[in-house]
């Protein structure tokens, strides 16, 4: 935490796509399960948040990052993890004009201010799997090049793929993951080679990486 506090905040604002469309019983049990999911990745990524996700407005929530090292994971929690509507993701980064409490709400300033611009950039160009701003012209171009084509490559997996993709993301040998499945270790080995798992993961290298750099090149205390 130390480190986000001398070199700026990743702010973070989620947005439900097209929650308008619901119908008012549709929006509460939709409400209930968004509810529910936000305490799961609050439990998930207790460690690596300096102020904990929380729901702001119905349909969004808003958090702020300490280790910058969860940014795939949860990248892929949002993606996969919540089946009721798709989620966007808005990245900010900048100096923070208010107090930080256990939530990541009534605080403002510049990182907060990019994770709007970035929500808004998402939901004008229909983006998916992150937006990024406030880092730096390069970096930001790096950041969000690489976000584009890990969605790309999510959206052409089918559902057996991506579960597939999620167990091994999760560590477990194709061993393992054929007998959870009761599928044949041919037939896993065939899902792995179809869903592209090792373009992914090296997409999802390269976004950690960039991340580390920007980590590196970004001068103590330069706040936006």
């Amino acid at each position: 935490m130390s480190s986000a506090r001398a070199n700026g905040y990743i702010a973070v604002i989620g947005d439900m796509v097209a929650s308008r469309e619901l119908t008012p019983a549709q929006r509460r049990e939709t409400q209930k399960r968004f509810t529910k999911f936000i305490h799961l990745l609050n439990e998930q990524f207790a460690s690596a948040l300096l102020a904990k996700f929380i729901i702001t407005v119905g349909d969004e929530f808003q958090g702020l990052i300490a280790n910058r090292g969860i940014l795939p994971d949860l990248v892929w929690e949002v993606a996969t993890g919540f089946l009721s509507r798709e989620l966007r993701l808005g990245f900010g980064y900048g100096r923070l004009d208010t107090p930080v409490g256990e939530y990541a709400i009534n605080v403002d300033g510049p990182a907060l201010h990019h994770a709007r611009d970035a929500i808004n950039d998402a939901k004008k160009r229909s983006e998916l799997g992150g937006v990024f701003r406030g880092f730096g012209g390069s970096f930001d171009l790096v950041l969000n090049g690489v976000s584009r084509l890990l969605e790309f490559h999510r959206e052409q997996r089918t559902e057996q793929q991506l579960r597939v993709i999620g167990m091994l993301r999760q560590g477990l040998p194709q061993v393992k993951i054929a007998e959870n499945l009761k599928l044949s270790p041919q037939a896993i080995s065939d899902h792995v080679r179809a869903a592209g798992w090792d373009s992914y993961r090296q997409g999802e290298r390269a976004l950690s990486a960039a991340m580390s750099l920007f980590e590196t090149r970004t001068p103590r205390g330069m706040l936006r």
